[in-house]
């Protein structure tokens, strides 16, 4: 029996578009600090805190269309709409010098040591700081929660 789906969203050879036709890199950004521990988001997620603080990097050269946080482990799965957005650093797209995850975990790392951000749900203005300068991405697929 063939299904019948009035679903924009589909997957194909390694390839996914979700509703605007156009390819979707995968991520995935373990966020730590200077001594290599991925430090626990529980509660972090709010507006203004550190998730939302580096989902706002991450959007500086591509949208987000996807995104998944595992809150006990620093990991955040992210799906940037547009083939090659974090791919190049030097303008020549046939040639990039570096990978995609490599240029985003490049960028994370420079962050620092001392990010700024909401500590609480209830805070009005960056009350923390956090340090992502050991922070790691790598290519990724689709992580259903």
């Amino acid at each position: 029996m063939a299904i019948n789906s009035n679903s924009t969203a589909f997957y194909t050879a390694d390839k996914v578009s979700i509703g605007s036709g156009k390819d979707i890199e995968f991520f995935t950004v373990t966020v730590k600090d200077a001594t290599n521990t991925a430090l626990d988001i529980d509660g972090l997620t709010h507006n203004g805190g550190i998730v939302d603080k580096i989902m706002q990097a991450i959007q500086t050269r591509g949208t987000i269309k996807y995104f998944n946080v595992t809150t006990t482990n620093g990991v955040i799965t992210v799906g940037v709409e547009g083939e090659d957005t974090w791919g190049d650093s030097d303008g020549n797209v046939a040639s990039p010098t570096a990978t995609a995850a490599a240029n985003m975990q490049t960028y994370i790392r420079s962050l620092g040591t001392a990010l700024a951000a909401r500590g609480t749900r209830t805070a009005t203005s960056d009350d923390t700081t956090y340090d992502v300068s050991l922070s790691t991405v790598a290519a990724s697929e689709m992580v259903l929660a």
